[in-house]
Order: C-alpha cells, then sequence, then structure tokens
C-alpha cells in the first residue's frame, strides 16, 4: 500500500517576547545547535514529508542563514500576527500540490526535542482514518482553576484564589505536531477567522466544527521552549540521551 502524502507546516513567527532574548527564541543555542535547527533537522530526517513549509515573519533576518534553511525540503514563507494566520499561509502555499485528502503535520519551531520515532508514531496511528490526531502527554500534577486576584471578595491580599481542582485523569497537555487532513485544516481555520475565534492550536479549530481528534501519548520531554526554564530543561533531557 502507498503511503499518504504528508505536508509538514512550521509556525516561526514568533518573536519570542516572554523569553526576553536578543532574537527570536528559536535562533538561541541549544546543547550545539540553534533550537530552530534541531526542530527542521528532526523533521528532515524523518523521511515523512514532501516539503516543509517554514512561516516566518518578513522581518526575520535569522531564518536565512540557517543551515536547515537550505534543506531540499524546506521551503519560507511569510508568517502572519498569530500561530494561525501562519499556519493558514502555510496552507495557502501549498495549495497547488496538496490534495484534499492529504496530511499536515503542523509542528512548533520550538519543540526541538520531537523524535523522529514520535513522527512516525502519529502518523501510524492515523493515516489509515480520517480522525486528526495530536500528540500529548498525560497530566500528573494536581491542577488548579484559579480566579482573577480580589474577585468574589477574596481577602488574599490580591493574590488568586482557587475555584476548583480539576480531575487530571481527564487531563492531557497538547503537543506538536498535531495531524489534520489538508481539506480538514483548511476548513477549521478559515471558520475560526470567519467568526473571529481566538484558536491557540490546530486541534481546538478542528474540534470547533464538531470533529473527533484523537490523543497520541508521547513523551513529557516534547517541551515547548518558552522561558529560560524551559532551555534549561531541555538542555538537561538531551544530556540524559
Amino acid at each position: 500500500m502507498s503511503q499518504p502524502t504528508i505536508w509538514a507546516v512550521v509556525p516561526a513567527a514568533g518573536i519570542g517576547t516572554r523569553f526576553a532574548a536578543d532574537r527570536p527564541k528559536q535562533y538561541l543555542p541549544l546543547a550545539g545547535q540553534l533550537i530552530a535547527e534541531r526542530s527542521l533537522n528532526t523533521l528532515d530526517s524523518s523521511g515523512l514529508f514532501a516539503a516543509i513549509i517554514v512561516a516566518v515573519n518578513p522581518a526575520d533576518n535569522y531564518f536565512d542563514a540557517l543551515a536547515a534553511a537550505a534543506l531540499p525540503l524546506v521551503e519560507r514563507v511569510d508568517g502572519g500576527a498569530s500561530r494561525a494566520e501562519s499556519v493558514l499561509n502555510g496552507l495557502k502555499a501549498l495549495s497547488s500540490r496538496a490534495k484534499k485528502d492529504d496530511w499536515v503535520m503542523v509542528h512548533d519551531i520550538a519543540r526541538p526535542l520531537v523524535t523522529v520515532a514520535s513522527l512516525h508514531r502519529l502518523r501510524d496511528a492515523v493515516t489509515d482514518t480520517d480522525v486528526a490526531a495530536i500528540l500529548a502527554a498525560p497530566i500528573y500534577d494536581t491542577i488548579k482553576q484559579v480566579a482573577n486576584a480580589n474577585s468574589g471578595g477574596n481577602k488574599t491580599d490580591g493574590l488568586p484564589v482557587i475555584k476548583a481542582t480539576l480531575d487530571r485523569r481527564q487531563l492531557w497537555a497538547a503537543q506538536t505536531p498535531q495531524m489534520v487532513r489538508y481539506g480538514l485544516l483548511c476548513e477549521a481555520l478559515n471558520k475560526a477567522f470567519s467568526v473571529g475565534d481566538t484558536v491557540t492550536d490546530e486541534a481546538s479549530a478542528v474540534e470547533r466544527l464538531g470533529a473527533d481528534v484523537a490523543v497520541v501519548e508521547n513523551t513529557q520531554q516534547n517541551i515547548k521552549i518558552t522561558t529560560t526554564d524551559d532551555l534549561q530543561m531541555a538542555t538537561f533531557f538531551l544530556s540524559l540521551s
């Protein structure tokens, strides 16, 4: 049986304001390689993709200097003001090549610890179905839902107040890649934009259409680099391998 066509779309237009570095976080070093290099090299080495579309801030002067930017599968397109807009720009760049039933894996440029094995596991879980799927990890911490400080007349000197303790048995931390049929993903994101919905990942846009999204369990090491603590944790994980 022939393998389905899979395209990778990588939103990479963020400027990393929460990281407070002198450059977007994807261009910071991590154990001898830049974060972006690690992410793109893993996607490229997986052998899964017909192309890897990277949505980059138009003012980004770092991306083209990456060795990975010259990989035959890698194509740069302009990113947008939001993650969803960047992903849509990537999908539009595929409009003349991708078929409705092709698959798209969307992967964060700032998740450099994703493994080839996890990419294949995600592919193998859903390619014979029409069900979208994401990599995710179970949450083992106790999770609290909190209210804004001083809401409801609390007397905690401005500190947030616990409103509920959530059942962690039903909670998973979403990761990427997130894998969706090309046609369904275009429909889901365009619908979100048309009604003004803010979506923070592809799965939530698909869910709002009423479509199922499966969860494929993955290691918690597939973290997203958002803060300096994350970078230190990623460095530690790499030291174990």
